[in-house]
């Protein structure tokens, strides 16, 4: 028995080797490719475009609060009480109005974010198939790898075929 196992364990190694040694690989730097590619800059433009009214908006309203506080400050010792006290309920409306805007905006964007991103990645995915399709790899890896041979990283061919699109 020891006789046969052997050989069928050798003969085993041997294919699982020449298997190993016909597999083509590379790696991509999803970080930088997130960043640099032409879709995620026009994603992000048009996410400030979106929300750019809604920004002007609470820019605006800040300045009011600050106006309001600063002439309060400089002011409040020569108004009445009543004239004091509705300054600065006033402000505080607004400041609560301020906090609330920030809050929605903020979510706002996030959801869309994450919704551009999402888009992004399954295109970027679909680049990455076909490249590796078209150039004959049998994996394409990405985070998580804790090294990688410049030769065989190809984020920069991979950017340059989302350019394409």
């Amino acid at each position: 028995m020891k006789r046969i196992a052997l050989p069928l364990i050798l003969a085993l190694a041997a294919i699982t080797t020449n298997a190993q040694a016909e597999l083509k690989a590379a790696y991509i730097n999803s970080a930088k490719i997130l960043q640099e590619a032409p879709q995620a800059k026009a994603a992000t433009e048009a996410l400030k475009k979106e929300f750019a009214k809604r920004e002007q908006a609470l820019r605006k309203l800040k300045a009011e609060i600050d106006k309001m506080t600063a002439d309060l400050k400089k002011d409040g010792a020569i108004m009445s009480a009543d004239q004091r006290s509705k300054m600065e309920s006033d402000i505080l409306e607004k400041r609560r109005k301020f906090q609330f805007d920030a809050q929605s905006l903020k979510e706002d964007v996030d959801l869309r974010r994450r919704q551009e991103v999402q888009k992004l990645r399954t295109s970027i995915s679909s680049v990455i198939q076909s490249y590796a399709k078209k150039k004959g790899y049998d994996f394409i890896f990405t985070d998580g790898v804790a090294y990688a041979a410049d030769k065989v990283n190809v984020t920069d061919e991979i950017l340059k075929e989302l350019k394409k699109k």
